[in-house]
C-alpha cells in the first residue's frame, strides 16, 4: 500500500449506509402510523407508535456514535468536512487541523466484516489519526486483511508520528 499526501479520505460511507437504512425505517413507520390512525384502527396505531419509539432511540444512538470523516491529509494539517446523510449534518469533527495537536496513529484491529454487504467475512482495521488532549481522533482509513499495519506504519512516517496498536491479534507459535 503506497500513501501520498495529500490523501483524501471518505470513512463514513459505512455509518452512512446504516443511517440511511434507519431512517427508511423510521419513515415507514411513521407512515404506518399515520395510515393507521386514518383508518381508526387504535390499537394497531399505537404498537407503530411503540416500535417507532424504539427504532427512533436507536436512530438516536447510530447518529450520535457514528465515527467517519470525510476530508484531506496534507503533511502539516488535515482538513475535515462535516459528514451528511441526506443533507442531515452528522456530529464529528470538522474544520482544520494543525497536525500538531495529533499525537499517534493508531491501528485499531476488529473482529467482523469491514462491508455491510457482507462481501469480506475477515477481520478489519481502523486506522486512526489521534488527537491530543480536547482534539478528536480522525478516522483516515478502514482496511481489511492486515493492511491496517502496513497503512499506520506509512502514515507514521508521512506524518512523523508514532503508531500504536490496540487490540492487535496474538501470534501463537508452536
Amino acid at each position: 500500500m503506497t500513501i501520498t499526501l495529500p490523501y483524501l479520505f471518505d470513512t463514513g460511507s459505512v455509518w452512512r449506509s446504516v443511517l440511511k437504512g434507519a431512517f427508511a425505517l423510521n419513515l415507514v413507520l411513521l407512515s404506518g402510523i399515520v395510515f393507521k390512525l386514518l383508518m381508526s384502527d387504535w390499537l394497531a396505531a399505537i404498537g407503530l407508535v411503540v416500535a417507532e419509539a424504539m427504532v427512533f432511540g436507536f436512530t438516536r444512538l447510530f447518529v450520535r456514535f457514528q465515527t467517519g470523516s470525510v476530508g484531506t491529509l496534507y503533511r502539516d494539517h488535515v482538513e475535515l468536512e462535516p459528514n451528511a446523510v441526506l443533507g442531515i449534518p452528522l456530529p464529528g469533527p470538522r474544520g482544520t487541523y494543525a497536525r500538531d495537536r495529533f499525537s499517534a496513529v493508531r491501528v485499531e484491529f476488529m473482529a467482523g466484516s469491514i462491508n455491510v454487504d457482507g462481501q469480506s467475512n475477515g477481520p478489519h482495521e481502523l486506522v486512526w489519526l489521534v488527537g491530543q488532549v480536547g482534539m478528536p481522533d480522525v478516522l483516515l482509513a478502514r482496511t481489511d486483511e492486515g493492511a491496517g499495519r502496513a497503512a499506520g506504519v506509512e502514515f507514521g512516517v508521512l506524518l512523523e508520528l508514532p503508531v500504536e496498536e490496540k487490540n492487535a491479534p496474538r501470534v501463537i507459535q508452536l
